[in-house]
């Protein structure tokens, strides 16, 4: 409630932007919570147990337990609230729920009794004015020192801002993100793609017709880049200065909002089928973190061929999913490319197989697949060859694949992430 302050009584009406402000400040605020008000719930034996071990777990294990069982909203959403990836509250969640020993259903019924409601808002509006004018008082007290410790404040905030480190963007070939987007409420992320010089994150809102949104990061000089509009209006995105520009597709639709966060790199913002994009894409833009994020792995390359390099990886398409894409592109026929793919399944076609491997070759595609938890892991081969190219003629391209799945060191496990790879030491440079 303090958190909230004036602004309750629209938060009362806006359960999401209510629930989000709730677990923000339940994550941040450091002073244990008091709970002396469940002595005296009249709880079954099973119920208490499994609430005192909700109690004794980790504040984040504690957030994604509430808002999955109790709230019903899913990863994704959690993901955004909590400022983690949709893999990590799906880990936080499982540890939390093995750690309480109890089945879903009695932690559901354990948080649905004893979970705080919210207070009707005319009581609130009253005991805030009581808070008002207690404040004042105290204000009127301190008088003169207030202002001069206020000053003090004012004077350090701005030296700080003055020397404050700047951001660092991404060296190219550096396979970690260094950005992250919480959705805005209704919308989800839909993948995310790195390159050597850029990354994009995909969201699109539900339902998937009223909108879609990439925010792209990375150098301004990269081929992705486009003509950015010529006359854009200049907004406040937070404390920085963005740029906004709509009817930017041949079209006449679309929107984009962008600005530079260091010397030659840039955020870019781009949305379309948004019925108020002019509000919309700030909001997006602020819910945008420059920071280091790892891309991580189910397998390690412990060896790659001569002239092929990492290109690109792309994460999130279904859960835990992961395709990483390797590429020479002085090959006679064309750009030769190359993907890790993680899970895969096996194509129904001219399959063979070995004890720990299985092969397939058909036109311009072939792979070379290992098993790996309940799916696989594959290696293909994918040549954009015109005419009646077969790459199962070509003994030099079916070599590579198998040297690469040959040579994949497999993650201990394939559903605990811990166990997994940093895509910077996972894959060759």
């Amino acid at each position: 409630m303090v958190a909230a302050g004036q602004r309750w009584s629209a938060l009362v009406d806006s359960p999401a932007d209510l629930r989000e402000l709730t677990v923000r400040t339940f994550l941040e605020t450091v002073q244990a919570p008091d709970l002396a008000v469940r002595e005296g719930l009249r709880l079954p034996d099973e119920l208490r147990t499994v609430l005192a071990g909700y109690d004794r777990l980790p504040k984040l294990q504690r957030a994604v337990l509430m808002l999955s069982y109790l709230e019903g909203i899913t990863n994704a959403e959690i993901a955004g609230i909590v400022d983690r990836t949709a893999a990590r509250v799906r880990l936080e969640g499982d540890r939390g729920l093995a750690a309480i020993g109890g089945d879903p259903y009695a932690v559901r019924a354990a948080l649905d009794i004893t979970s705080w409601h919210p207070p009707a808002p005319a009581d609130v509006t009253r005991a805030f004015q009581r808070h008002a004018k207690a404040r004042a008082r105290r204000r009127r007290r301190i008088g003169l020192v207030g202002v001069t410790v206020g000053t003090a404040a004012a004077v350090l905030l701005s030296v700080s801002a003055v020397h404050r480190t700047p951001i660092e963007p991404r060296q190219p070939g550096v396979w970690a993100f260094s950005h992250m987007v919480r959705p805005l409420p209704g919308w989800s992320v839909q993948g995310r793609t790195l390159e050597r010089h850029w990354e994009t994150t995909t969201l699109r809102s539900d339902p998937p017709e009223s909108g879609r949104c990439s925010v792209a990061v990375g150098t301004s000089g990269a081929t992705w880049v486009r003509r950015l509009p010529r006359h854009p209006t200049k907004v406040r995105v937070g404390t920085r200065t963005a740029f906004y520009a709509d009817r930017i597709w041949r079209s006449r639709g679309g929107a984009m909002l962008w600005w530079e966060y260091a010397d030659s790199a840039m955020v870019i913002i781009e949305c379309g089928n948004l019925t108020a994009p002019r509000e919309a894409l700030p909001k997006l833009a602020g819910r945008v973190a420059l920071s280091v994020e790892p891309v991580l792995l189910p397998y390690r390359v412990r060896s790659a061929p001569s002239r092929y390099q990492v290109s690109s990886i792309t994460e999130g398409l279904v859960s835990n999913s992961t395709v990483a894409y390797l590429t020479r592109n002085d090959y006679p026929e064309g750009l030769l490319q190359i993907s890790i793919r993680y899970p895969a399944s096996l194509p129904m076609y001219s399959m063979n197989h070995s004890s720990s491997m299985s092969r397939y070759a058909n036109g311009g595609h072939a792979g070379a697949c290992r098993p790996y938890g309940d799916s696989h892991i594959c290696v293909r081969a994918d040549l954009p060859a015109r005419g009646s190219f077969n790459i199962a003629k070509q003994p030099a391209v079916l070599a590579v694949l198998d040297r690469i799945a040959a040579n994949l060191e497999l993650a201990p496990s394939a559903t605990d992430l811990d166990s997994w790879f940093d895509a910077r030491e996972a894959l060759p440079s």
